[in-house]
C-alpha cells in the first residue's frame, strides 16, 4: 500500500491507515491544449485538482509559513515529487491518433499551488513529434488502476489555446454506470492491477479533436 501510493498519489509519507474502496483521491481536471503561432498543437497543459482530504495529508507535518500556508519550498519540493512518480504512470494522459499511440516528452514548467484548501499541480506535457493537424486525435485522462478518479470540472475543463484555427473539441465522460459496477470488486482485486492494467480505461476522460 505504501509503495503504490508513493507511485500514484506521490505524496512524502505514508498513509496510516487502510482504505475500504477504491476510488481513494478524486482530481478535478482543467486543460489547455496549447497551439504554436503556425497551427501546431505543441502540448497539453495539465491543472489538477486534488480533493481537499487528500490535500490536507499530503500537506501534513510539512514546512508552512507563519499564517500556516505551505510555504514555497514546501510547494516546490512536493511539485519535483509529484512530476517525478507520475513518469511511472505516463502522467495518466494518453493521446493517440487513430490507432497509433502518441507520445509525449518529459513535462516542463510544473509547480503547485494551494488555495487555502486544496492543491493544484500544473504541469505542461509536449508532444515529441506534434500530431499532424489536419485529421481527429484523442486524448484521454485515467489512472489504470482506479486508484484515482479523474473528472473533467463543470464549466470549460478543456480549451484549445493559441492559434487552433478551424479546430474543434468534443468531451466525453466516463459512464455513470461504470463507476457503480466497481463498487463490487474486491480490494484485492484493485491491488492487483498495475500501471499495464487496462481496467482504469473505463473511467477515461476523452477529449477529442478534429481539424479540417
Amino acid at each position: 500500500m505504501i509503495q503504490r501510493l508513493l507511485a500514484t498519489l506521490v505524496i512524502l509519507t505514508a498513509l496510516t491507515g487502510a482504505a475500504l474502496a477504491h476510488p481513494h483521491v478524486w482530481v478535478e481536471v482543467h486543460s489547455e491544449l496549447d497551439y504554436t503561432p503556425a497551427g501546431t498543437l505543441s502540448g497539453v497543459r495539465h491543472h489538477w485538482k486534488f480533493d481537499e482530504a487528500f490535500s490536507t495529508y499530503a500537506l501534513q507535518g510539512l514546512e508552512t509559513t507563519p499564517d500556516g500556508k505551505p510555504s514555497e519550498k514546501t510547494l516546490k519540493e512536493l511539485a519535483q515529487v509529484n512530476i517525478e512518480s507520475l513518469h511511472e504512470f505516463d502522467f495518466f494522459t494518453y493521446a493517440k491518433r487513430g490507432k497509433q499511440d502518441i507520445k509525449f516528452l518529459p513535462p516542463k514548467d510544473y509547480s503547485l499551488t494551494y488555495d487555502g484548501t486544496a492543491l493544484t499541480l500544473h504541469f505542461t506535457l509536449p508532444f515529441a513529434e506534434p500530431p499532424a493537424k489536419k485529421g481527429e486525435m484523442a486524448l484521454d485522462v485515467y489512472d489504470p488502476t482506479y486508484f484515482v478518479a479523474f473528472q473533467l470540472a463543470d464549466n470549460d475543463p478543456v480549451k484549445l489555446a493559441g492559434n487552433a484555427g478551424d479546430c474543434a473539441l468534443t468531451l466525453h465522460r466516463p459512464d455513470p454506470a461504470a463507476t457503480g459496477n466497481s463498487t463490487t470488486l474486491s480490494e484485492g482485486f484493485f491491488n492487483a492491477l498495475t500501471s499495464a492494467s487496462e481496467f482504469g480505461s473505463q473511467f477515461a476522460n476523452r477529449v477529442t479533436v478534429k481539424c479540417s
